[in-house]
């Protein structure tokens, strides 16, 4: 089996999205032209237009006045609260700016003050869609909004994620996220990382592995602080011959800093359900089915990227009635949605990792009127004043417990008929064709 399923590794060339490129280039067509321009003129004749930074006596150009003015840090201090899209502009203005805004140090302080900020003003909606743009053909795509829009505004626009895929199916599938960089899976077997706000994307070597009956396979996407690298975890499951609904797996990991796919211990609590890993605090956890002699249970099972061990994560106590459960993450801690019957849901959040005692039911979601036939999917975020949102059957919901009323955000795209997927990220400088940032 391990023959069979061996993965046939090449590293594609790195890309990008849309007109931005890796770096800009120091030796731009601008920069070419004013040389030859400065060459050709009469040496006190200015061609420098108004918005280009001055000129000295010797005619030779020179930084912006106010870099000169304010100390380093306090730049620094002022450029890390704005948004990526004004810091890729600003890389123009300088090569100072452009080497703070490009350094590790400064990629890392401007993630650190985007995830602690309370307002989520750059936090963002990744939403898995379908819909229809003529009567035969369903058009399947990602889109992002944002979460603040979300919260506040009657009105949601939308925008659609670019990544490398001829045609989008519903076999791509949103991985998960992490510091700004998502993972998609496009048919199980092709894998992207990609910075969707910088519009950089890497590939991953080739899996070797297309989707067949029998056999499927699950992702996970984190990062490791011991060695400072982001990984991709894949389980491929298979069927056992001759061992009825009885499966095995296959796990790899990637290392973004090798780039190369090796393989490590196989899962040991029977094989995981046909969702992407949830990461938290250095590991990946899945919700596994675990065979046992009255049947199957669902239990919760912990990857350490770093040492990549194994563990049961327990679980709280849920009381009678507890049924369908589903595994998520909530303000960076894992998550359990538990729905009894269809009268209403709760969702438990693990404060301190690994800790059993730490589980604390955050809120209790009643089902909506008139869509008793729908489950609760996964908790999405939850605002200070206590809204939470959540993915509902095929749509976004927002549930307020204190004056205990729903709300469905209304997202301006008429091509959206269902959304399969939602996923928290943040827009961030890390890119996957960039190591050592974080």
């Amino acid at each position: 089996m391990e023959n069979q399923n061996e993965e046939s590794v090449f590293t594609q060339p790195e890309r990008l999205l849309g007109s931005l490129t890796h770096e800009p280039q120091p030796s731009s067509s601008y920069q070419l032209t004013q040389k030859r321009n400065r060459l050709d003129s009469p040496p006190h004749q200015s061609l420098v237009p108004p918005q280009s930074p001055k000129r000295s006596k010797n005619g030779n150009p020179s930084s912006p006045s106010f870099p000169s003015i304010f100390p380093e840090e306090i730049i620094a201090e002022v450029l890390s609260c704005l948004p990526v899209e004004s810091l890729l502009r600003f890389r123009c203005v300088s090569r100072s700016w452009k080497s703070l805004i490009t350094d590790p140090f400064f990629v890392k302080k401007h993630l650190k003050k985007t995830q602690n900020d309370p307002k989520f003003t750059k936090k963002r909606v990744l939403i898995n869609t379908g819909g229809t743009r003529n009567r035969n053909q369903i058009q399947i795509s990602i889109k992002s909004c944002s979460l603040k829009a979300i919260y506040e505004d009657p009105i949601v626009n939308s925008t659609e994620i670019e990544y490398p895929s001829k045609n989008a199916s519903r076999f791509d599938w949103i991985v998960g996220s992490c510091n700004g960089l998502i993972c998609i899976a496009v048919r199980q077997d092709t894998v992207f990382l990609l910075n969707p706000t910088l519009r950089v994307f890497r590939r991953l070597p080739e899996l070797g592995f297309k989707k067949r009956r029998g056999c499927y396979t699950v992702y996970g996407f984190g990062f490791d602080a011991s060695v400072d690298d982001y990984k991709v975890v894949r389980v491929f499951c298979y069927q056992r011959k001759g061992f009825e609904d009885g499966y095995d797996s296959i796990v790899r990991v990637y290392s973004l800093k090798t780039n190369f796919w090796r393989r490590i211990q196989d899962f040991p609590f029977g094989v995981p359900c046909d969702e992407a890993g949830k990461y938290v605090d250095g590991s990946l956890n899945w919700a596994v089915f675990r065979r046992q002699e009255m049947g199957f249970s669902w239990i919760i099972v912990s990857l350490d990227l770093a040492q990549e061990t194994y563990k049961e994560v327990l679980q709280p106590s849920y009381g009678d009635g507890a049924g369908e459960r589903t595994l998520g993450i909530l303000d960076g801690c894992l998550c359990v949605l538990c729905c009894y019957g269809r009268m209403y849901a709760d969702v438990w959040v693990m404060r301190e990792f690994g800790k059993r005692e730490s589980w604390t039911k955050v809120v209790t979601v009643p089902f909506m009127p008139d869509h008793s036939s729908e489950l609760f999917s996964t908790p999405l975020f939850v605002s200070e004043s206590g809204e939470i949102l959540l993915h509902f059957g095929v749509k976004l919901i927002m549930y307020n417990p204190k004056e205990k009323i729903f709300r469905i955000p209304v997202i301006h795209d008429d091509a959206i008929s269902y959304i399969d997927q939602a996923e928290i990220y943040e827009e961030s400088l890390v890119s996957p064709t960039v190591n050592n940032q974080h």
